[in-house]
């Protein structure tokens, strides 16, 4: 099995747990819940096991116990910082990886070479489509970087230590997905100082860019107005961190309650167009990557909409999305 093949089937798979997990309640309420709605799930949890273990059979009881203690291994909410500067980490390695034909990538062309001449689908991305994609990927990993480091503050939050696994592993496979298409030009391509100039776009990379460029500004934007949030909440006291949530009333909330994942989505699905090889519409690869994302993004802004729902009333969280607007 070629490593394309490993990657979709690892970016599905992972999509499948993760809605596995969200469809049973004893495991959704341990390991998906984390940052704000972590400190009420877990004192549902903690009341919903006392009472369960005091009436259920040994091995029941044996079985709550372990998940418990499984879910109780976490890591700081602030380490989401790690996701990205290994994203920009792998995407500089990888970099210098394509251009030198390092060790790494001619293991990966030797076993994708010969798998992709037998495909009907043997097209190949241009070295000009990895070039954008890649770059795509480097500034977006560049900017949440600086987003966590410059606008996190000091927190008592955490996630389960799964869920950084999970997203360490998304972020490996994705620096290599951006080019995994392009095996075959990269292959037979020298670079030299040519491929550095700049140089017209087609429109498909034009399109691309521009719907990537609009959708990082939004993310952008969310993620300032978040921060600004969470500044204005420890002002009021003047020292410690305040637990006092309110409502968004940015513009983008009207639509979805998450719309910093929806743009999110819309980046991925943008390189996804970028980097799509000759007659197709949309690199597969991506594509699959851009799956996992809108499932795992998704099934945690359904419950964001419930804490919503929960803190501020049902009337303020009726007529806005989950997360996409006007589907879901």
């Amino acid at each position: 099995m070629g490593a394309l093949l490993l990657l979709r089937g690892a970016y599905l798979g992972a999509a499948i747990v993760v809605l596995l997990v969200a469809a049973i309640p004893a495991l959704r309420t341990r390991f998906l819940s984390y940052g704000a709605r972590s400190d009420d799930t877990d004192a549902t949890r903690r009341t919903t096991s006392t009472a369960q273990n005091a009436s259920s059979p040994s091995a029941t009881r044996l079985v709550t116990t372990l998940l418990d203690v499984l879910a109780s291994i976490r890591v700081p909410h602030g380490w989401f910082a790690s996701f990205y500067a290994l994203s920009v980490a792998a995407s500089l390695y990888w970099a210098v990886e394509l251009i030198s034909k390092g060790p790494a990538f001619t293991a990966i062309a030797r076993s994708q070479l010969p798998l992709q001449r037998h495909s009907s689908a043997s097209a190949s991305m241009t070295v000009g489509q990895v070039q954008v994609a890649w770059l795509m990927m480097f500034l977006q990993g560049t900017r949440r970087l600086y987003e966590c480091l410059c606008w996190s503050k000091p927190s008592a939050a955490s996630m389960w230590i799964g869920h950084w696994a999970l997203g360490m592993l998304f972020y490996l496979c994705t620096s290599v997905s951006i080019w995994i298409e392009g095996t075959a030009a990269l292959h037979n391509h020298v670079f030299a100082m040519q491929d550095f100039t700049l140089r017209a776009p087609s429109l498909r990379i034009f399109l691309g860019v521009l719907a990537y460029i609009l959708a990082a500004g939004l993310q952008h934007d969310c993620h300032a107005y978040l921060a600004s949030l969470k500044a204005s909440r420890n002002r009021r006291d003047g020292s410690a961190p305040s637990t006092d949530y309110s409502l968004p009333e940015h513009p983008a909330w009207n639509l979805s309650l998450s719309p910093h994942y929806f743009a999110e989505c819309l980046i991925y699905l943008a390189i996804a167009i970028v980097a799509a090889p000759a007659h197709s519409v949309c690199n597969g690869t991506l594509l699959c990557a851009l799956a996992f994302v809108a499932i795992n993004l998704g099934v945690t802004a359904d419950g964001t909409k419930k804490w919503y729902a929960r803190k501020f009333g049902e009337e303020h969280t009726r007529s806005r999305s989950r997360m996409i607007p006007f589907i879901f």
